[in-house]
């Protein structure tokens, strides 16, 4: 269990990296040129960091429940939340794959770290 939490701690963290400097340089600083009002380009920035953020507090969320007892229920409860949580936003990202009919690979860097969080959770329930 406690491996299967330092691999979804160590992706979550990639994804953090790559969502904070390469999505910010690749996606949002093209946006931030638009002619969207600056309301609009303010939000946006705001909100893609707000995610980063939530990345970042994830990733060592779930480095710390790997050092706990697999018996503390916080390994369950956070470990679950968290696998919830990322497999809910691999879902939006599918959901708008298919309305798009564009492939976000956004999908393939979050489900593994819900599915993971989850696993983790359901050891943590069985021991």
């Amino acid at each position: 269990m406690k491996m299967t939490l330092i691999i979804a701690a160590l992706i979550n963290l990639a994804v953090a990296v790559v969502h904070t400097f390469i999505g910010e340089a690749s996606i949002v600083a093209p946006l931030m040129t638009s002619d969207a009002p600056d309301l609009v380009k303010a939000t946006l920035h705001s909100a893609w960091h707000m995610i980063s953020v939530v990345l970042y507090l994830s990733s060592l969320t779930l480095f710390y429940l790997s050092r706990k007892e697999v018996r503390d229920p916080t390994v369950k409860l956070l470990s679950g939340y968290i696998g919830i949580q990322y497999v809910a936003l691999a879902m939006v990202f599918a959901v708008t794959s298919v309305i798009y009919g564009q492939f976000f690979p956004q999908i393939v860097m979050l489900l593994p770290i819900g599915v993971l969080s989850l696993w983790a959770a359901h050891m943590a329930r069985k021991s």
